[in-house]
């Protein structure tokens, strides 16, 4: 059954059958209660972009996170982040330059860098679930959402202007503490609890910093919590200067954001202390189906050490 309601110049409904005039009373009513719903237009705008107030280390922040959401809408994604997603379209940033001239074994290396990370993590929780794990320079990474056990105890480091951003996105927890520090401040450490043992991440930090910098970070680590597990990504120096040419500048950044300290040989960290006993080195991509051209380019880099990841024991656990 079909019907027609036809609509007079002077605004008036003509009913044409049974069911018009059921839909014109019940309009008429409505009309007549004066419960009329009102559209809030403030409130129907989209919402206002989030500002960047970012130092300028600290702005390199975006490039894994825009990795991760470029990853996260692929077809058959390695690494789902509906976060960085939800990060990248709400924040005031041109990321066009990223997008435009970024190299995709350079996204690819961020996120194989997040899962080799979540790989040593699981194995860390395994011998011990409740464990501590600090995240050192976290941005706006989410490996807390990836890798959380229920039991562990987890805390976010990194610079107040970074933390202050962090929290627009991404919530503490009972067992989640952000902690709005350098991480050369020695004073955070007084602040984590330790459950077993402690595991310390760094993806993306170290590099930034001169070796004799991070070698007495590290060699502070080993006297506060001996037996403290350590995991981070190194570059070669060729690394370092590629880095900065094809990854910083191409993104739209200066020289304030390059890359600083290349490792010559990861001998040069066990050096630094005959107590440090490395306990894995992992590549990139000589395990990936990325495309010949990638897979190419990726293996070499492999081969060459161009960038890889660290995993290092403090000492022994007392």
């Amino acid at each position: 059954m079909c019907f027609v309601i036809k609509v007079g110049v002077d605004g008036s409904w003509w009913k044409d059958n049974l069911l018009s005039k059921i839909i014109f009373n019940g309009f008429r009513k409505i009309l007549d209660s004066g419960n009329i719903p009102v559209v809030d237009h403030k409130e129907a705008k989209m919402t206002e972009k989030i500002n960047i107030e970012l130092g300028n280390v600290q702005k390199t922040l975006f490039l894994p996170l825009w990795g991760r959401a470029v990853e996260s809408r692929k077809r058959k994604p390695m690494l789902v982040d509906e976060t960085a997603v939800r990060i990248i379209d709400q924040v005031n940033y041109d990321f066009a330059p990223i997008t435009a001239n970024m190299d995709e074994l350079s996204q690819i290396a961020w996120i194989k860098r997040s899962l080799i990370c979540d790989q040593v993590i699981d194995k860390f929780l395994e011998q011990y679930p409740e464990g501590t794990i600090v995240n050192i320079g976290c941005g706006l990474d989410t490996t807390f959402e990836r890798v959380n056990n229920g039991k562990l105890r987890w805390y976010d480091l990194d610079l107040p202007d970074v933390i202050a951003l962090r929290g627009k996105f991404i919530q503490e927890s009972e067992r989640r503490t952000f902690i709005a520090s350098s991480f050369l401040d020695k004073d955070w450490l007084e602040q984590i609890e330790v459950n077993g043992n402690v595991l310390f991440m760094s993806a993306g930090v170290f590099y930034y910093f001169e070796e004799e910098t991070v070698r007495d970070f590290v060699l502070g680590l080993l006297e506060a919590y001996p037996g403290s597990e350590l995991v981070f990504d190194v570059s070669s120096p060729v690394g370092v200067r590629v880095a900065n040419k094809k990854v910083v500048e191409s993104s739209g950044l200066d020289e304030r954001s390059h890359l600083v300290w290349g490792v010559e040989d990861k001998k040069d960290i066990l050096a630094w202390d005959s107590r440090i006993r490395l306990l894995g080195m992992y590549y990139y991509f000589r395990t990936l189906r990325i495309g010949l051209r990638n897979f190419l380019m990726g293996t070499m880099s492999d081969l060459l050490g161009i960038q890889y990841i660290l995993h290092l024991e403090l000492g022994e656990l007392e």
